[in-house]
């Protein structure tokens, strides 16, 4: 199977910034982008995409993306002084998140940003801001189904996303008394205004039958609201990654939003929804193949049960590899042999569970310096990776021949930056 990356270029990246580094191609992120704004664009009815900056912060990714036309969904206060200063719209701007305090509420008034509601004390911290700042406040209202939408099929995996379907921490049932109250509270807040509702159903979901059955309720609640906007989320899953549980291994080709979107568009209409907007929020879509993580093989272990190639990328730098998600590698740099075998790959870190692939076909020849890289890193790379043991990575940008260093590999001052009242 092709990359579609240049792989003596990589290699080439390798040399001259050393192992681990991501390696960004700009021009893949603006062209799904591009695909999913031209998705949105051919509904018959306003579309709108909000980009999750939690799924990749990195300014130089951000910037691209605000250029492009897309908002930005966050869900902290970090993120949301990012998003302005990548040059979001305001306007374009929605506040998630289950945790917002007083400080980031009126921070997302005063700048005229969306806050979807999804706790019932927000409702007065954000009429008090909305009251001190001499404005009503757009606000909207994150809803659950308590239907389960996954991507395994493993019986295991089922039960615990039907648990945590009906116990879901985000949001409000739908059609339930707890949001009749949360409704009123708003309605009766004079400084506010409902305009929207949010849901978010999962990740890497490649089945668009259990995800369209899971937010019709959500439809239909945004129908009786009567709402300017209905957000349904992200999570729509990518070719490039397996989960390492159940017996449907191989995602296929992915969720195709083009279709799914048409098929939500198709069923406001049913609902009545008018010219309500139809808003999605990915993240792993538009940035997972953007990036791959270059990394080299630092030990060769051959035991009686198991043949071991240790990387010096582990789970400080890809947290979400081997338990939850499985990734493909290609071997970099050099002609290897035509002879494949299976290899457990694991990281540098002294942690039983640094282990990014328990067996995956490589060439039998591979050995210590030896280049490999991991594909569809681009999501939760930066923002979920840590310094336990060994420093985080680089990020080197490619925009056709151009190429920079956008993000600096982290050295031991950085780790140590923090520190107070210590002596030399």
């Amino acid at each position: 199977m092709t990359t579609g990356w240049d792989e003596e270029r990589l290699a080439d990246i390798a040399g001259r910034h050393g192992t681990p580094v991501h390696v960004l191609d700009v021009r893949r992120a603006e062209r799904s982008a591009d695909e999913l704004l031209g998705a949105l664009g051919g509904l018959g009815r306003p579309g709108r995409a909000y980009y999750s900056v939690k799924t990749n912060y990195l300014p130089h990714l951000c910037e691209r993306f605000a250029a492009r036309g897309l908002g930005a969904d966050v869900v902290s206060g970090y993120e949301l002084r990012a998003a302005l200063r990548a040059g979001f719209a305001p306007g374009d701007i929605v506040f998630n998140g289950p945790v917002k305090t007083p400080e980031e509420l009126a921070l997302a008034v005063r700048n005229s940003v969306r806050v979807n509601i999804d706790g019932e004390h927000e409702i007065a911290a954000l009429e008090r801001a909305a009251a001190e700042a001499g404005t009503v406040a757009e606000v909207g209202i994150r809803l659950f189904p308590g239907l389960p939408v996954t991507a395994s099929d493993d019986p295991a995996f089922l039960a615990q996303a039907e648990r945590t379907a009906r116990r879901g921490r985000f949001g409000w049932p739908t059609g339930s008394g707890q949001l009749a109250r949360v409704l009123a509270a708003v309605d009766a807040a004079r400084h506010l205004s409902l305009t929207a509702v949010h849901a978010h159903l999962g990740s890497q979901i490649v089945h668009p039958e259990p995800l369209l059955a899971a937010l019709d309720p959500v439809l239909e609640e945004a129908a009786r609201l009567g709402v300017r906007e209905v957000n349904i989320g992200g999570g729509f899953g990518v070719p490039g990654i397996l989960r390492p549980r159940g017996t449907d291994r191989s995602p296929g080709p992915g969720l195709d939003p083009a279709s799914f979107l048409t098929a939500v568009d198709k069923r406001m209409t049913e609902l009545g929804l008018g010219d309500a907007v139809l808003a999605c929020e990915p993240g792993r879509l538009l940035v997972s193949d953007a990036m791959c993580l270059l990394t080299r093989v630092m030990s060769r272990k051959e035991l009686p049960d198991a043949r071991w190639l240790i990387l010096d990328a582990g789970h400080h730098i890809a947290p979400w590899t081997g338990t939850g998600e499985v990734h493909r590698f290609t071997p970099l740099g050099r002609e290897f042999s035509g002879d494949l075998t299976p290899w457990s790959l694991a990281g540098p870190l002294c942690y039983e569970a640094d282990v990014h692939a328990p067996a995956t076909d490589l060439p039998a020849d591979l050995g210590i310096g030896d280049l490999l890289a991991m594909h569809d890193s681009g999501a939760y790379s930066l923002g979920r990776s840590n310094n336990f043991i060994r420093l985080r990575a680089g990020v080197v940008a490619i925009d056709g021949e151009r190429e920079d260093l956008v993000w600096r590999a982290e050295t031991d001052e950085d780790v140590f930056r923090f520190a107070v009242g210590v002596t030399a």
